[in-house]
Parts: structure tokens; C-alpha cells; sequence
């Protein structure tokens, strides 16, 4: 596995680049089919404007049946009576609608469908990140990935499609120019050329450092934004509403000012080009004035260009516009490239399962940890039996949640074997985390359905099934964002209830009922002794030991066992046996 270091060194080598390292990007997000479907769908918007130039032929020959007149160029195919032309121009409308309204909507089920993509992707990726690189990242920052970074990266392929086809579209019809009137063909190369050019010197720099700032910006407005909503409580106390406000308008004002630019910049090259390109058609109808004395001639050619121009004029803006808006998302692709190619260099390690034997539940051999290359656990030893109760306790920051999860398989060893059916484990953490749903939907956590005689059976062992039953919604009752609506002991006792609701032959308790008073906390213990589960609690709490078979200390990165006088009950004595 990539040490953290070579991983970012190859994370930072994406940098923005040009414009082709942005659209090489784009193009490895995309799976093989989702790669023929943008061909396919590039393909059908082209069709429209085929469509579009077809069209501007039937109205060309209509008007000129309509004088009397015929084709400069008779081909078999083209109608010879004014119905059959009027005919032909009415299907061709038809056709180009329906296939218009078609492939619009296939173009943008197509985009929402690559959101989804990245969106599943990058919270897959996020979930199998190894944990302790996971802690370090900000919350927000991955649900900004995830939503509004992942939604503008995927619009890029709809500019994609449109770009490309527009191009097409346009050379097609300047070919049908250059068939009509090789000069007018001339000047629309000379204009679009132009245009370009200006594109490329003047807004194609200030849009890519405008969508940089734009990113960095929302970014740093979310983090703000969450910080401030998550310490309320502490605001409202210490009344510094303005600290967290301040930061707000600076961070907003900012990201408004590059958005600003964003959507700016190139409605410059769209206004620029929308005057060029008016000016270039009244050149056309000079020049077929003075090349088409004819009557006849003149009203049917200006009837095709106008059809024509009908279609020709929003596309070179639109050019204009998808190439300036693709360069300002060329840095949402490069923060999806980069965070996907950061889930697969972290991704944790697949466990493999190595179960007890016998009654143990749960075994460590000589399980040591480190974290940044700093020792945590050495060399740990122990078992614990079904129905057994163990208690561990040390000073804070010696190591004790950290040997939760190697037990619970969120961390990986650094060395040794733990031994544990990881089907069979419940896990009850310090921090309860609640969803904003009912009381219901936060025991069972992605369960399939129980019967509400579980549900209450549950909530009984927590001690909380008097409470629930007292509500007047019942099991229905919502619990508020991250069950701010219930007390803090409370949310631990539903997060005990939603753990034993798994029924685990392990259930592993880390402080998990500190927020309880003494007798609630003794009840609950009292119903685990009564359960065949086996249990590790974690906990400060000296009354708590009398419900454990066995006492652990954890203390200079080993294990202690302690043995409670019978006199002294709550002043428990070292008796030295070192599980190493």
C-alpha cells in the first residue's frame, strides 16, 4: 500500500493543465458505455441540425416554385410541385421537433445519470477510505464533492455534446454556403475565426482562474456554513454570532465575485459574436444581391439563408459560450479525478475473517497499533467468552477506543490477529450519531423491517421502551438533527437499543452510557447480565465494574488485568498480570 506521502505526491501532480488534460480527464471518468452513449447522443443533436438544413432547402425550392421558377441544380429527389414542397417542409418540421425534443431530454437523463455516477462513487469511495485517513478530512468538504462539485462536473459532458455537435452543424451548413455562395462561406470562416481567437487571449485565462477561486470559495463558505449551525449552542452563549457572520460575508462576497466572472466572461464572447455574425449575414445579402440580379433567384436564396442563419446565428455564439463555460468546469472534473484516484489509493484493506473457537467470541494474539508511525497498543493478548462482561477503563487518549475499533474491524492491526465474527458485533461509540427521522427509523439503520415486539424488546434493555410508549407518535415520534430533540442520555440509550436490536454475540460499549445517571446506567447493565451477549465496556465509571467478570487496565500501550478487593469494592487493586 502507498505510503500518505507518495499518495499526495501523486494526487498533486493533477494539476489543471490545458485544456486537452481537462477533456482527458473527462474522458476516463466515463465508462465504456456511458463513452458510446456520448458519441451516440453527439450523433442524434447533429441529426437536429441536419434536420435544420434540410429544411432551409424545402423552403428554398418552395419559394421558388411559388415564382415559377426551378432549381438552379434539378435533382431527381427534389419535389416538383408547390404541395409536395410545402409537404416535404412540413414533415421536415415535424421530424426536427420531435428529434429536437428527443434528444434533449436523452441528453439530459444522460447528465443526471453521471451525477448519480459520481455521486455513488465517491460516497462508496469515502466509506471504504481507510479510517485513519478518513478522520482527517473535513465533512463538508466530502459532501461538497459529492453534491455540488460532482452536479458541475457532470454538466460539463452536456456542454460537450452540445459543443461538439454545434461544430458539426456549423461546418455542415458552411459547406451548404460554400455550395450556394463560396464568398459568404469565406467570411463566416473569417468570423468564426476571429472570435476564437478572441476567446482563446482574452477569456480563456480569466475563466479558468475564475473557476478555481469559485471552487476554493464554496468550499470554505460550506465548512463556515456547517461549523456555525453545529456550535449553537456555544454561539448563542458566548454571543459571537458576528465571528461566524464576518467570516461569512468575507468567504460569500468572494465566492460571488468569481461567480460573477464565471457566468460573465463568456456572455462577452456570445454578445461579440452575436454582432459579428448579424453583421456577416447582411454581407451575405449584399453579395447575393450582387450575384443573383434575378428576382426570382434573389427571394429563394434569401429564404434559404434566413432559414439557415435562423439556426447558424445562436450556434456561433453558443460555441462561444459552451467553450468558455467547459474551461471554467475543467477544475470540478479535475476535483473528481482527484478525489476518486484518492478513495482507490486509501481504500481499506479487505479484512480477512478469522473467527474463535468454541465459546470465545472474541480473541486478540498479539495485536499491536500505530497511528503515523506512533505506538498506540503492544503486543495485546485476550479473550472474551459468550455472556462474559469485561470492563476497561485507563486515562483518557491511551488507546481504549482505538482497540474498539480493531475489534469492530474499523481499524486494521499494524501487526497480530484479531480473532471475531464481525457478522455477530455491535457497536455502541461515544458520540451517538442520529438520523433526522423517527424513533422507528433510527433502531433499525438500514435493517430490514422488525416487528415493533423486537423494536420495544429492544428499547426494554436500553431502558427507554417507557418513554416511547408514553409519546403520543409512538415508535413514529422524529428525533430532530442528530437527535437534538432527546437528551444526551437519551440518544444513548436509542443508540444501545439500535445495537442490540442487531442481536450480536458482541456488543461493544465506549462510554456508552456515561450520559446516563447511575441507576438507569445500573438497569442496563443488568439487562445485559441477563442477555447471553457478551460485552467489552469501555468506561470510567467504578460502580460499573460489580456487572464484570473481569477488569482491565490499559496503561503504556498494555493490558492489566485487576482483581476488586471484597472489602474495597470500588477501589480496585493492580495484581500484575501483563497480557503481552
Amino acid at each position: 500500500m502507498a505510503s500518505r506521502s507518495s499518495a499526495i505526491d501523486e494526487i498533486d501532480t493533477m494539476s489543471p493543465g490545458p485544456e486537452r488534460a481537462g477533456l482527458r480527464l473527462a474522458y476516463r471518468l466515463l465508462s465504456r458505455r456511458k463513452r458510446l452513449s456520448f458519441a451516440y447522443l453527439t450523433l442524434a443533436r447533429v441529426a437536429v441540425g441536419f434536420c435544420d438544413l434540410m429544411l432551409a432547402s424545402a423552403m428554398y425550392v418552395v419559394f421558388l416554385l411559388l415564382q415559377g421558377g426551378s432549381p438552379v441544380r434539378p435533382f431527381w429527389w427534389l419535389p416538383k410541385t408547390i404541395l409536395a414542397a410545402a409537404s416535404s417542409a412540413v414533415v421536415l418540421l415535424i421530424v426536427r421537433s420531435l428529434l429536437d425534443l428527443s434528444s434533449t431530454r436523452a441528453v439530459i437523463r444522460y447528465v443526471q445519470d453521471i451525477y448519480t455516477d459520481f455521486l455513488l462513487r465517491l460516497a462508496h469511495g469515502y466509506s471504504e477510505m481507510q479510517w485513519s485517513e478518513f478522520v482527517r478530512e473535513n465533512r463538508s468538504d466530502l459532501i461538497n464533492h459529492t453534491t455540488h462539485t460532482g452536479r458541475e462536473a457532470a454538466n460539463i459532458y452536456h456542454r460537450g455534446i452540445e459543443l461538439i455537435s454545434a461544430i458539426i452543424i456549423v461546418a455542415m451548413m458552411a459547406a451548404a454556403l460554400i455550395y450556394e455562395n463560396s464568398i459568404a462561406a469565406c467570411g463566416l470562416t473569417i468570423t468564426v475565426s476571429l472570435f476564437y481567437g478572441i476567446h482563446r487571449v482574452l477569456i480563456r485565462n480569466g475563466l479558468e482562474s475564475a473557476g478555481r477561486t469559485r471552487e476554493r470559495s464554496v468550499g470554505l463558505l460550506q465548512k463556515i456554513l456547517a461549523d456555525m449551525f453545529s456550535s449553537g449552542k456555544e454561539t448563542r452563549t458566548y454571543h459571537n454570532q458576528a465571528f461566524f457572520q464576518e467570516r461569512v460575508r468575507e468567504h460569500g462576497e468572494l465566492a460571488a465575485t468569481s461567480n460573477v466572472r464565471v457566468m460573465f466572461l463568456p456572455q462577452v464572447a456570445r454578445i461579440m459574436a452575436d454582432q459579428g455574425v448579424v453583421l456577416l449575414f447582411l454581407a451575405v445579402i449584399i453579395t447575393v444581391q450582387l450575384r443573383h440580379g434575378e428576382a426570382k433567384q434573389l427571394l429563394s436564396i434569401l429564404v434559404f439563408y434566413f432559414v439557415l442563419s435562423r439556426r447558424l446565428l445562436p450556434l456561433v455564439s453558443q460555441i462561444s459560450f459552451l467553450a468558455g463555460s467547459m474551461e471554467a468546469s475543467y477544475e470540478n472534473v479535475r476535483l473528481i479525478a482527484r478525489e476518486l484516484n484518492r478513495c482507490t489509493i486509501f481504500r481499506a484493506p479487505r479484512l480477512l475473517t478469522s473467527r474463535p473457537a468454541g465459546d470465545v467470541v472474541m480473541e486478540l494474539d498479539h495485536v499491536s497499533f500505530s497511528f503515523d508511525d506512533a505506538p498506540i497498543l503492544c503486543g495485546l493478548s485476550l479473550s472474551l467468552r459468550k455472556g462474559e462482561t469485561i470492563v476497561l477503563h485507563g486515562v483518557s487518549g491511551c488507546g481504549k477506543s482505538s482497540l474498539l475499533n480493531l475489534i469492530a474491524g474499523i481499524l486494521q492491526p499494524t501487526s497480530g490477529t484479531v480473532r471475531v465474527d464481525r457478522r455477530r458485533v455491535a457497536y455502541v461509540p461515544q458520540e451517538i450519531v442520529l438520523l433526522d427521522d423517527s424513533i422507528r427509523n433510527n433502531l433499525l439503520f438500514g435493517l430490514d423491517d422488525r416487528s415493533d415486539a423486537d423494536l420495544m424488546s429492544a428499547l426494554s434493555i436500553a431502558e427507554l421502551d417507557g418513554l416511547v410508549t408514553e409519546l403520543a407518535m409512538g415508535l413514529e415520534t422524529r428525533v430532530g438533527d442528530n437527535g437534538v430533540l432527546f437528551s444526551g442520555g437519551q440518544r444513548q440509550q436509542l443508540g444501545i437499543a439500535r445495537a442490540v436490536l442487531r442481536q450480536p454475540t458482541l456488543l461493544l460499549l465506549d462510554e456508552a452510557t456515561a450520559g446516563l445517571d447511575e441507576a438507569s446506567e445500573s438497569e442496563v447493565l443488568r439487562n445485559f447480565s441477563q442477555t447471553k451477549v457478551a460485552v467489552l465496556l469501555v468506561t470510567h465509571r467504578i460502580r460499573a465494574r460489580r456487572f464484570a467478570g473481569r477488569v482491565f487496565r490499559l496503561e503504556e500501550f498494555q493490558l492489566f488485568e485487576e482483581q476488586e478487593d471484597p472489602v474495597f469494592e470500588d477501589d480496585p487493586v493492580l495484581v500484575g498480570r501483563n497480557f503481552l
